[in-house]
């Protein structure tokens, strides 16, 4: 994965993350931070909390699709895997979960949303948080606009 690429995922947009079930449905979420690996494999930090159906289907090894959106500029990426699989949380992981948060909420501030909100919204520490593991098999543009859908 490019390095801009690494980066933009990590750098604290929002990330919608879907897991496909074992009944071949998808299970969607929230996710509150990423983190990529140097051997290309990525992790999604979420709340345990109302998502038990996405850890589930994660154990049983569903298939992945997670998008990575800025709020300001939309620009926004998905990536897809045919696999994923529930990590335990390591320190670095939390890490990632408090800095990319608070750069999400330094996003939203711009747009207007209120210190209130945004403290309701994106302040996750004293959460449980899970990790959700997958190593990108296919990349996509979903920029809206003409490039929307191109593979990368």
């Amino acid at each position: 994965m490019p390095e801009e690429m690494v980066g933009f995922i990590q750098s604290g947009v929002s990330v919608i993350v879907g897991v496909v079930g074992s009944d071949g449905r998808a299970r969607a979420g929230r996710a509150l931070a990423t983190r990529v690996l140097g051997s290309g494999a990525i992790r999604l930090m979420y709340p345990t909390e109302g998502n038990a159906a996405i850890t589930a289907s994660a154990l049983d090894g569903g298939p992945i699709a997670a998008t990575f959106s800025a709020p300001i500029s939309h620009r926004t990426i998905q990536l897809k895997a045919g696999s994923s699989w529930i990590e335990q949380l390591e320190p670095e992981d939390r890490v990632c979960v408090d800095h990319q948060m608070d750069a999400f909420a330094a996003e939203l501030g711009v747009l207007g949303f209120s210190p209130y909100f945004l403290k309701a919204f994106c302040d996750n520490r004293s959460q449980s948080i899970s990790v959700l593991g997958f190593v990108p098999q296919f990349a996509f543009e979903q920029t809206p606009g003409p490039g929307a859908g191109c593979a990368l």
